[in-house]
């Protein structure tokens, strides 16, 4: 291992949330924040969180290991889904396909992990079952997402196995339903039941644990927590404020938290007032979020060190904007930019 590749640092691949392109335009220059990713790298390997959009253009970027553009992703070792919505998963596919051109690892398939089925849709859903999209089975959890995914692309795939020699893709990932032990999935959660938190992985370098957060109907949502010898980092997933959160992150040295601003309801429909359909709109979004005066308190009584605001909605606003939203926090709070880099060092504050 090269003596650079020690240690552990967070690297943002891309800070926006939503399945949207947030436009901004400073000085004539047009720009966008990439979908949401973090890569939390130690000793040199690669463990992703979330793959939204742009997170394998992102990883050219970072060049994380030094490799380049032929081998950037030659260090993955492992992706955690928080949970299936589009925005956290729409760049898996094309971290399969850029895996051809790209580098992979040679020594086995990358683990992919995220949540297990919910069985069904909730009770509250007030369509038919019957016209649910894929109504045999509406809501699969990531094992079955991924081997969809696969057999989506199998005109492309099968080309470059039989015709170009390449790995076959059952090679490259291997999903994983993550599941709480002793707890029954039930498809009528709207919120998260109270649950201890589990370990999902551990390898030479990490463990990680997870816990069930809550984000609206979207059941079951996850956070992550890793530790390492340097520090713990957890990612928040789409949460609203959630006691489970507060427990897996004790004492934890960075906390990469999601933030919603309260302009969205502008940002989405313009400027008020706003309609009763649109303001019942605003209301359910920001209700499975967490807003810009709550995250401050959850970081507070978790007791970390540092807390991470990325997911950002609407991501056009100006990061100095969201720092000077973020109260009740006695600790470092950091903006997300993409591609920014984090030193995690244990019982220190992160350096940028």
């Amino acid at each position: 291992m090269d003596r650079s590749d020690a240690g552990t640092r967070l690297v943002l691949l891309g800070t926006a949330g939503g399945s949207a392109t947030y436009m901004v335009d400073e000085d004539g220059r047009k720009d966008a924040r990439q979908g949401i990713s973090s890569a939390l790298v130690v000793d040199g390997h690669v463990y992703l969180v979330d793959v939204g959009q742009g997170a394998a253009r992102q990883l050219t970027f970072a060049d994380i290991g030094g490799r380049g553009p032929t081998q950037a992703l030659s260090n993955l070792q492992a992706v955690f889904l928080t949970h299936l919505h589009s925005d956290h998963t729409m760049d898996l596919a094309n971290l399969l396909h850029c895996s051809y051109n790209q580098g992979w690892r040679s020594d086995g398939p990358v683990d992919v992990f995220g949540p297990g089925p919910r069985g069904r849709l909730p009770a509250a859903t007030s369509a038919p079952a019957s016209l649910a999209v894929c109504s045999s089975d509406p809501t699969p959890g990531t094992r079955t997402f991924v081997s969809r995914l696969i057999e989506a692309f199998s005109t492309d795939l099968n080309d470059r196995v039989f015709a170009g020699g390449k790995r076959h893709p059952v090679s490259l990932v291997r999903a994983h339903d993550v599941i709480p032990p002793g707890i029954e999935v039930d498809p009528n959660y709207c919120t998260h039941p109270p649950v201890q938190p589990w370990v999902v992985a551990t390898d030479d370098r990490v463990t990680v644990s997870a816990t069930l957060v809550a984000h609206g109907a979207m059941y079951p949502c996850l956070a992550y927590r890793f530790d390492t010898a340097d520090g713990s980092v957890v990612f928040s997933g789409d949460t609203s404020p959630s006691d489970n959160l507060v427990r897996l992150s004790q004492g934890a040295d960075v906390l990469v938290h999601e933030a919603i601003h309260p302009q969205y309801g502008e940002w989405q429909f313009g400027p008020g007032p706003h309609s009763i359909a649109e303001q019942a709109s605003i209301e359910a979004t920001m209700s499975k979020h967490t807003s810009t005066d709550q995250v401050g308190g959850v970081a507070q009584a978790a007791g970390v060190s540092a807390l991470v605001l990325s997911h950002l909605v609407p991501a056009s606003i100006p990061g100095q904007r969201w720092a000077s939203a973020i109260h009740g926090f006695d600790g470092k709070v950091i903006v997300g930019e993409d591609l920014l880099e984090i030193e995690v060092r244990c019982g220190a504050l992160p350096q940028t």
